[in-house]
Parts: C-alpha cells; structure tokens; sequence
C-alpha cells in the first residue's frame, strides 16, 4: 500500500508540473483581446522573438518571478517605451502608444517608475489593478490636467513628471476589486 501511494505521489508530481507548466506564449497572447493577439509577434523580456506576428502588435509574457499576472500586448509606440524603460533611457516614441493589460498588474509605484517596494507616499503604491488598458501620448503637456489619483474611479496619470508618464484606464471597477 506504501508504494501504490508513492507512486501515485509521483505521478501526481510529474502529472502536476507538466500540466500547469508555464506557457509563455499562451501568458503574452492572455494580454489582449484575440483579435489582436492572435496574431501579434510574442518576445520574451529579452526581446527575445517566440512567435511572429502579422499585424504589428507585439505581446510579452508575464514575469514568473513577480507578484501578480502582467502579460502585456502593445504597438509600437509601446515597445520604444519599454525597450527604454528597460534600459533606464529615455523613450524616443512619436505617436500613440496602446498597451493592453486585460490580465492585471504587479503592484507599482504610481509615481517611482522604477521603484521596488512602496515608496511611503500615501496611496502610491498601486496594487490589485485588473484589467486596464494604457496610452502613450508624445506631449506630455496634454497629461496635465488629468488626474494622477489611482484611486479616483477612472482614468489616471502613472509616474507623472517623468519621461515614462502615461494614460492608465482601468476596464474594470477597482471598487470591486
């Protein structure tokens, strides 16, 4: 009876990690609405390709090693701003940037763009965001009389002040989160 239920443990094991095995593809393509990731090119955070795409969109997996699920699936505009995030430079983007983040978010500063852990302002670290939707805009100018409140109900500015500031929009009612 012992060793029925060793082998089954092993069994168990090796069923368990095969199954549920992490699919970075199958995570970045999670990001966005089908229409679009199905046939956007998936890299890897390495920039790394995985899978081509056809229609410009360019989707990147969650983090396995962060809190949360954060998929990303973004344009152009979006995948400059993230190279240069990346690398701590400053993003040389023209237009519109959409990134879709339809399975939430790790906890983040709202103000700190590279901050680690909470920074001690009140109500800025940003936690249990799900599904949003995020927009570049070239003049940052045009930012400045939205709110940076992530609390506020609706749309805010995350890391104002900075070179990576941009239009966060929740699809989802954070009161209920």
């Amino acid at each position: 009876m012992k060793s029925m239920i060793q082998i089954l443990i092993v069994v168990g094991v090796v069923w368990s990690g095969s199954a549920f095995a992490f699919d970075p593809i199958k995570s970045a393509m999670s990001a966005a609405p089908e229409t679009i990731s199905a046939k956007a090119t998936v890299v890897d955070w390495n920039m790394k390709t995985l899978k081509e795409g056809t229609n410009g969109w360019t989707c990147l997996p969650d983090n396995e090693n962060a809190i949360g699920n954060a998929p990303w699936c973004v344009n152009e505009p979006w995948l400059n701003f993230l190279k240069a995030y990346i690398k701590k430079e400053e993003p040389t983007y023209n237009g519109v940037g959409i990134a879709y983040m339809l399975m939430g978010d790790t906890p983040v500063s709202n103000s700190d763009p590279f901050a680690t852990e909470p920074t001690g302002k009140d109500n800025d670290w940003v936690t249990d965001l799900g599904a949003h939707v995020m927009v570049l805009v070239p003049n940052h100018e045009s930012l400045k009389d939205i709110s940076t409140d992530h609390l506020n109900g609706g749309p805010w500015v995350m890391w104002p002040d900075t070179p990576y500031a941009h239009l966060m929009i929740p699809v989802v009612n954070r009161t209920e989160m």
